[in-house]
Formats: structure tokens, C-alpha cells, sequence
């Protein structure tokens, strides 16, 4: 009884985040590197190319929130629009107590999948950083509920371009301009 109750546990807390069961593919092949340290170990600093780099950010969401819940998650897609190379260290959301980064793993012991804070994020210039249901993801906990058809400001801090305004646009469903 005890395994059951976890595991519901585990579905529900799944659920706020876009849950497993979606069917957004996330491929994290292309060329750039999508980190899996713990996150807080300190990758080594981006070298300084001389370019400053250009973060654009589409496609950005959130989910409304679950329910009687105070967490929900977040995704966008960031590409380079110049430099060679940036990095995705943390993440703000207006009136939230927190976000974190977020990534889906499997337990091998139990065979079940869990997401866990994962460390900063590479973004090169072979592909698009991609955050989408079922893979990475922003966790954004202690914000008001929002509801379908608001929009939530926050920002995007990368190690050298710093602080990128993002607006989420609150919707039930991947916009059709976003990664998958």
C-alpha cells in the first residue's frame, strides 16, 4: 500500500510538472551540450570568444496551475543569436518564490521516472536550448495561481549575456511556434 501511495504521489507531482505521459519529444542532440551535474556544482566558466552574445527567447508558457497547487512549470526555446557560446544558470518568475531548473530522469531501482533541479544549461550555436513537456523545464513554485490566457513576466540570467526578459504566455497546450 505504502509503494501505491508513493507512486500516485510521484504521478501527481508529475502532473504539475507537464508529467511523463506527454508526447513532446525532446531531442537534446544537435551539437550542444545539455548538462546533467548536480546543481550545485559549478561548471568551468565559458571562454570569452570577444562576441557578445545574443540570447533570443520564443515560444515561451506556462501551464495554469494544477488545481489547489502552488507550482507549476514553464518552457521556452533560447537560441544564439550571436557569440558562440552562453549559458542558462537560473531563472526568475514575478511573484514566485522560486524556479528552478528542472529535467526528467529514471530511477533505475524503481523503474519510475522523477524529475530532479539540474544544473546550468549550455547553449551553442548548432541548436536551439529547448525546454518542453516531458524533458527540461522551468519548476516555478509559490506563485499566485495564473489561469489560461494570462501572462506571467520573468527573466532568463545566462552566464554572459545576464538578465533576458521573458514573457510566459499562460496556456494548457504548447503554442504551435514551440519546440518539440
Amino acid at each position: 500500500m505504502m509503494r501505491l501511495s508513493l507512486s500516485l504521489a510521484a504521478a501527481a507531482f508529475l502532473a504539475g510538472c507537464g508529467g511523463v505521459e506527454e508526447d513532446v519529444a525532446v531531442s537534446h542532440d544537435g551539437g550542444h551540450a545539455m548538462s546533467e551535474m548536480a546543481p550545485d556544482a559549478a561548471p568551468a566558466p565559458l571562454p570569452d570568444d570577444g562576441i557578445a552574445p545574443v540570447i533570443n527567447v520564443r515560444a515561451a508558457w506556462m501551464r495554469p496551475h494544477p488545481q489547489g497547487r502552488d507550482v507549476t512549470a514553464a518552457y521556452f526555446a533560447a537560441s544564439l543569436g550571436a557569440g558562440t557560446a552562453d549559458r542558462l544558470v537560473s531563472a526568475r518568475i514575478d511573484g514566485a518564490d522560486r524556479v528552478e531548473l528542472h529535467g526528467h530522469t529514471m530511477d533505475p531501482e524503481t523503474g519510475m521516472m522523477q524529475m530532479r533541479p539540474i544544473g546550468p544549461q549550455d547553449i551553442g550555436p548548432a541548436g536551439p536550448l529547448l525546454f518542453a513537456p516531458g524533458g527540461h523545464h522551468l519548476m516555478v513554485f509559490g506563485l499566485d495561481p495564473v489561469v489560461e490566457g494570462q501572462s506571467v513576466s520573468g527573466v532568463l540570467v545566462f552566464e554572459r549575456t545576464g538578465e533576458v526578459p521573458v514573457e510566459f504566455d499562460v496556456r494548457s497546450t504548447a503554442p504551435a511556434a514551440a519546440p518539440g
